[in-house]
C-alpha cells in the first residue's frame, strides 16, 4: 500500500471517528474502514487532503473480520485502533481452557465466575499472562473468560477499549464489577511470596577457590532448572534488562534460580567468566535445563511467540 487520505472530523489528543481511504501503487483505491478511531500523540489539525503513508491491519476472529491500519503525517504520529467489540457480542472460553491458546499479546479481558457473573474487567500488556496468574491465584472465581486483543502499543488504546466494555456493563446492570470497585485488591494485589536467596558460589570476601570459577558456572547451569545471571539480587536487581528479565520469569510462574554478578565477595570473576562461559557479550543470562537461552530482548520475543512455554515444559 503507497499512500493514504485521511479525512478527519476534529484533530485532537482525544480519540476520533475517522475514515481512511486507500490508494495502491496500481491507482487502485478502496475504503479500509469507516469506524475506526484515531489518537493524535500531538494537538492541532490535519488537512483533508494530507497523504500520509500507510501500513494495512487485517485479522479475523471466529467468523468475523476486522481490519484498520496505522499511519504518520509530518509532526503526527496517529495509531487507528479498530472498533472493539461489545462485551455481550464476545464469546466465553472456559477456564482454564481445554482447546484455547490465549494470546501473549496487549488486550482487555472479562473474568465470570462459575455462575456466569462478571467478575472483573482488566487490560493487560499480555493477555496469556494476565489470565496464567488470575487462575493460579484466584481459580475459585474463574468459569470463563471474554478477551478482545487491541492492536495498538499505547496504554490510552487499552484505557479506552476497557472503558467500553466497563461502561457496556454498567449500562446494563447499574453496578460495577466486583474486582473493580474501588479498593478491591482481589485481582490486582500480587499475592506475598518471600523471596528465594541468591545463589552464592563462596561463603565470603577471601575464600580461596579450590576449583576453577568456570566449573562452578557449569555446575549451578547444569543444576538449575532455570537460572538467571543478573546484575544485582532477585529483590533489587541493578539494570533495566535484570528487572525485565526479573519480571517475565515472575509473570510466567516459573521456579528459578539468580545469581547477582555485581557479588564479587561471594561471586568473584562470575561478571567476565559468564560471558566466556556463554560465548554471549552482554548480562544478563537465562539458561534452561543446562542450555543458554539469551538476554532480556530474546526472552521477550519468546514469551511472545509461546515459545518460553514449550521449552519450560
Amino acid at each position: 500500500m503507497a499512500s493514504a487520505i485521511c479525512s478527519v472530523a476534529s484533530a485532537s489528543s482525544f480519540t476520533r471517528m475517522i475514515s481512511v481511504s486507500s490508494k495502491s501503487k496500481s491507482g487502485h483505491e478502496s475504503r479500509i474502514r469507516s469506524d475506526a478511531r484515531v489518537s493524535f500523540v500531538r494537538r492541532g489539525s490535519i488537512p483533508t487532503s494530507s497523504v500520509l503513508s500507510c501500513r494495512s491491519l487485517s485479522w479475523r476472529v471466529g467468523r468475523k473480520s476486522y481490519s484498520g491500519c496505522s499511519f504518520s503525517a509530518g509532526q503526527y504520529d496517529c495509531g487507528i485502533v479498530c472498533s472493539v467489540r461489545k462485551l455481550a457480542d464476545v464469546e466465553h472460553v472456559e477456564l482454564p481452557p481445554k482447546d484455547t491458546t490465549f494470546p501473549a499479546a496487549p488486550g482487555i479481558y472479562a473474568v465470570y465466575d462459575k455462575e456466569g457473573d462478571l467478575q472483573y474487567v482488566g487490560l493487560t500488556r499480555r493477555v496469556s499472562t494476565s489470565l496464567d496468574i488470575h487462575l493460579k491465584e484466584n481459580s475459585e472465581l474463574c468459569g470463563s473468560v471474554k478477551f478482545e486483543v487491541i492492536d495498538a502499543p499505547e496504554r490510552a488504546a487499552l484505557t479506552d477499549a476497557w472503558k467500553v466494555w466497563m461502561e457496556e456493563h454498567i449500562n446494563i446492570t447499574g453496578k460495577v464489577p466486583p474486582g473493580n470497585v474501588s479498593g478491591n485488591t482481589t485481582w490486582t494485589a500480587k499475592k506475598p511470596r518471600r523471596a528465594k536467596p541468591d545463589i552464592l558460589l563462596t561463603p565470603g570476601a577471601h575464600v580461596k577457590l579450590n576449583v576453577p570459577i568456570e566449573d562452578l558456572i557449569d555446575k549451578v547451569v547444569k543444576d538449575c532448572n532455570v537460572v538467571a545471571f543478573i546484575k544485582g539480587t532477585r529483590t533489587s536487581p541493578q539494570c533495566g534488562f535484570s528487572h525485565r528479565v526479573l519480571t517475565i520469569l515472575n509473570d510466567l510462574g516459573v521456579d528459578y534460580e539468580t545469581l547477582n554478578v555485581l557479588d564479587e565477595d561471594h561471586n568473584p570473576g562470575v561478571r567476565e567468566a559468564i560471558k566466556k562461559y556463554s560465548e554471549w557479550p552482554t548480562i544478563p543470562q537465562v539458561y534452561v535445563k543446562g542450555e543458554f537461552v539469551g538476554g532480556a530482548d530474546v526472552l521477550d520475543e519468546m514469551v511472545q511467540s509461546g515459545e518460553i512455554k514449550q521449552l519450560l515444559n
